[in-house]
């Protein structure tokens, strides 16, 4: 057999081959990139585009539902691919109470839901403390301690303990005790003047640089409007309200994102601690921004007044009876009665629900 044909038939296998492995590769690349771009063969064999979702919760394990149907290890921080459209949202655990949500998945894009709570349905109350004579409670940034002042309240001044303590300053302060929240058994102590030094102490002053000149140059902002700077992945926004009036914009673009008209002018606003939503308040009455959707919802709480218990959980306190809500208005649920309003509610490590019943501090456990 001729040597130089066997050479070229080699030559040829060789070049055959490493084409087909060339294109072998470039096929692999464009299907993992249409599969991250969310694209999917649904059952009928048809490429559709599809979205993400990415859920979690506390506590963590809880089931998913989806439209109706479970899966096997289908359970919260999880991700989850889904078809484009309206979904509903439904998450269980043994023992805890049930959470939902409709949401819609847009295609090709990660939706994100990590504020969902359950509780749980059976809660023993515990006494921890008796708080008679207390005038007024404060929290520390991490809510795991409790000041109770017992003075005054008129003659209250907390200017005087914003000053850094001295030598001098080490004896209890009369007038105010403190209780550890974190601990399995929180005992009422004194307070020493370092201690409200760290909790009254003002923050460091910011740097000369205009933060709306560093947004945007050419932005002209009244002096009468209230600025909200947030952060969503990785975008940064700045919101105006002015009356009722609510513009966004994004960093670096000139014209809004988003210009709407409250059905209230607000008096306060919160924004979530991942920049996740904006909320605008006035009173009982609400308005919430999804960043995640630019949409705004209205809506109220139960009783006069509102306070967090999270960065995303919203409590209300109605004739004794403590309510809870999403940051926008959803899962209203009721934990338990005999509540103070004239108190703050808390909720320390995932795990405890503090509040006031008349002149007594109570703790449950919401989780196990």
């Amino acid at each position: 057999m001729d040597p130089d044909a066997i050479k070229k038939r080699q030559s040829i296998k060789v070049i055959f081959s490493e084409v087909l492995m060339v294109l072998t590769i470039i096929a692999t690349v464009i299907v993992l990139a249409l599969v991250v771009s969310g694209y999917w063969l649904n059952s009928d064999f048809e490429v559709e585009r599809q979205g993400m979702l990415q859920i979690s919760s506390a506590p963590t394990g809880a089931d998913i539902t989806i439209d109706g149907e479970s899966g096997w290890l289908q359970v919260t921080n999880t991700s989850k691919v889904l078809t484009s459209g309206e979904h509903t949202i439904l998450l269980t655990k043994e023992g805890y109470d049930s959470w939902t949500k409709t949401i819609n998945i847009s295609e090709g894009l990660l939706y994100r839901i990590r504020y969902p709570r359950l509780f749980l349905l059976e809660r023993e109350k515990t006494k921890i403390a008796d708080t008679l004579g207390t005038t007024k409670v404060f929290t520390n940034g991490k809510q795991n301690q409790l000041f109770l002042y017992s003075g005054d309240l008129a003659t209250l001044d907390t200017e005087q303990y914003a000053l850094p303590p001295t030598s001098q300053d080490s004896e209890p302060i009369a007038g105010w005790q403190v209780l550890n929240l974190d601990s399995e058994k929180p005992e009422i102590k004194p307070v020493t003047r370092d201690l409200l030094y760290e909790l009254f102490k003002k923050p460091k002053k910011p740097t000369e640089e205009d933060p709306l000149k560093a947004f945007n140059p050419d932005l002209e902002v009244s002096e009468t409007a209230e600025t909200i700077f947030s952060k969503f992945y990785d975008d940064r926004y700045l919101t105006i309200v002015e009356g009722a009036t609510v513009t966004m914009y994004k960093k670096d673009v000139e014209e809004p994102v988003l210009t709407t008209e409250l059905p209230f002018t607000p008096s306060g606003f919160h924004t979530g601690d991942d920049g996740e939503f904006i909320v605008f308040s006035a009173g009982p009455t609400i308005a919430t921004l999804d960043m995640e959707t630019m949409q705004i919802t209205n809506w109220a709480v139960d009783g006069e007044t509102f306070g967090w218990l999270d960065g995303s959980t919203i409590y209300s306190v109605k004739e004794g009876e403590l309510f809870v809500y999403d940051f926008d208005g959803l899962n209203r649920r009721s934990l338990t009665t005999g509540v103070s309003s004239r108190f703050p509610v808390y909720l320390t490590r995932d795990r405890w629900l503090y509040y006031f019943s008349d002149d007594t501090l109570m703790r449950e456990q919401i989780v196990e």
